[in-house]
């Protein structure tokens, strides 16, 4: 395990300063809002912030003052921040990002949890966090062999507990970290105090997992299911590519910071909450080009996609004939659940629907204030949650 400093070299800094200047952008088309994808006047006021106004050292300089190390697990890279509360007692916390996130994500949110200014006065509860790259992002990278799928990556994360002396952890997690999460729950039951999921419409649209018979729906919920069947076909290509097709995508997202940025500032436009116009208005410009950024630097748009490719492409092989027997016979510890729901008060009921017929959490909970992104978009209600969840006398 070795610490780690953000240092991106100056020439490539101003590599991207050169190739966002000479940026080649399409021709003319017929104006439809982002019905199609990103304005391109939009995106035009983006790259003119990104080369004029974003400053990149400063951002690194933010993202250097918390802890971070590199240690090796299952022969892979994995890139962590270490941030201690000066309270020995409080629970270790892993919150794990999905895509299109990085660690940076959680930056909002790290000196309340760790360091709330009551948690001496009143017992507000405070955490020790560990908060990893997924193998393929940030700077955990390269990816040195097939198989990072969901499964092998919750086996690293609980192994990177393990290593830092955590015994008994929780765990949150969004996106693709939601379902590390939920696997971190059977892999490592006996190590977790609960896990904690955030998600939302089109996370829940994505999956499509729709009821065969309606009937049960009330004739206001109807149309917020067709919206979500909307959104499964016609929102869902980006998922398609990336998970069948990522060596093509690659080139594109490797050779043109324009073309990363429009492939992410789509989804931080449909998935933060939907009563907010631009993404740079749901959530900080800086954080969220800082986030671009990381992808840029380190390639990842072509790594991430691969690692989608592989969750996409995994098989559940629970081993052999004997194995199967003898694991039947054994049960996992039963893990506390908890989910936060960040949506509408048209989807409320809808959702709560849906839950019930795939299993409720233990603990529940719908905002009707941000979205896919609640780390970036609505910080305070995320802390408030994973406290009141994570409560030392609550579990």
């Amino acid at each position: 395990m070795k610490q780690f400093k953000i240092q991106i070299p100056n020439s490539e800094i101003k590599d991207l300063n050169e190739r966002l200047l000479n940026t080649r952008w399409p021709g003319e088309m017929i104006n439809e809002g982002w019905k199609k994808g990103p304005p391109t006047d939009y995106l035009k006021s983006l790259v003119d912030y990104w080369i004029n106004k974003f400053d990149w050292r400063k951002q690194e300089t933010l993202l250097n003052q918390y802890p971070q190390f590199i240690t090796e697990i299952d022969g892979q890279n994995i890139h962590f921040l270490h941030v201690k509360s000066d309270n020995p007692n409080a629970t270790p916390l892993m919150l794990i990002h999905g895509w299109p996130g990085s660690f940076a994500d959680f930056v909002n949110v790290i000196e309340p949890l760790t360091n709330p200014q009551a948690g001496k006065e009143n017992g507000v509860s405070s955490f020790h966090l560990v908060i990893p790259s997924i193998p393929g992002f940030g700077f955990s990278t390269p990816v040195k062999e097939k198989g990072w799928n969901m499964f092998r990556i919750a086996a690293a994360f609980s192994t990177l507990m393990e290593q830092l002396g955590y015994a008994k952890f929780a765990v949150h997690g969004g996106d693709m970290g939601a379902g590390v999460t939920s696997i971190m729950s059977a892999l490592a039951a006996h190590k977790l105090i609960g896990t904690h999921v955030n998600t939302d419409f089109y996370s829940l649209a994505g999956l499509g997992m729709f009821p065969s018979d309606s009937s049960f729906l009330s004739e206001a919920e109807k149309p917020r299911l067709e919206r979500m069947k909307d959104y499964k076909k016609y929102g869902t290509a980006y998922l398609e590519i990336q998970s069948t097709r990522p060596q093509t995508i690659a080139y594109s997202l490797s050779d043109s910071p324009v073309g990363q940025l429009a492939w992410m500032i789509e989804k931080y436009k449909e998935w933060t909450d939907e009563d907010i116009e631009l993404p740079d208005q749901a959530m900080n410009i800086d954080q969220m080009l800082t986030n671009v950024s990381l992808y840029w630097f380190n390639k990842t748009g072509a790594s991430s996609a691969e690692v989608l490719y592989e969750n996409m492409s995994m098989a559940f092989n629970w081993g052999t004939d004997s194995g199967a027997k003898e694991s039947s016979q054994w049960t996992p510890p039963r893990v506390r659940s908890a989910m936060t729901v960040f949506g509408k008060s048209a989807d409320k009921s809808l959702f709560n629907k849906l839950l019930s017929l795939t299993g409720e959490p233990d603990w529940y909970r719908f905002h009707e204030k941000g979205g896919h992104f609640p780390a970036m978009e609505v910080p305070d209600l995320l802390v408030k949650d994973l406290r009141e969840v994570f409560d030392q006398h609550n579990v």
